[in-house]
């Protein structure tokens, strides 16, 4: 069973439908995307873009917290039906930053023991560890 489940979006096609536990607007806080070299025909799962955004200010940081808030929540609950966390990362038009993101906060998990499965909306890619 898929206990986290990353949704990465763009706002400019309006927020997620369904509500999520874990909410990130990373809009203020990641460079524009013009600042990596050639990354418009590209998006997030391609290694050197998703270098080019692991490598930014903060982002290891912000990855390490949501994946050790995602894991403490799925430790918290009480019913165990309701094990399922849903992360939903947000960039301007969700094909570079929240993808990237995404992808590594999924990694990160993984490599902790957590199930967990990547969607990303914009670019329609469906990604299921």
């Amino acid at each position: 069973m898929v206990r986290v489940t990353i949704n990465s979006f763009g706002y400019v096609h309006g927020a997620p439908e369904e509500p999520s536990d874990i909410t990130l607007d990373i809009r203020r806080h990641v460079p524009g995307t013009h600042q990596i070299p050639d990354a418009e025909p590209r998006t997030g799962l391609d290694p050197e873009i998703a270098n080019a955004v692991l490598a930014a200010s903060g982002v290891a940081r912000l990855v390490d917290n949501t994946a050790l808030l995602a894991a403490g929540i799925l430790d918290d609950v009480a019913d165990a039906r309701a094990r399922l966390v849903k992360i939903a990362v947000g960039d301007a038009r969700g094909v570079h930053w929240s993808v990237g993101i995404a992808e590594e906060i999924a990694r990160v998990l993984r490599q902790n023991g957590v199930e967990a499965e990547v969607v990303h909306r914009e670019i329609q890619v469906p990604r299921v560890s």
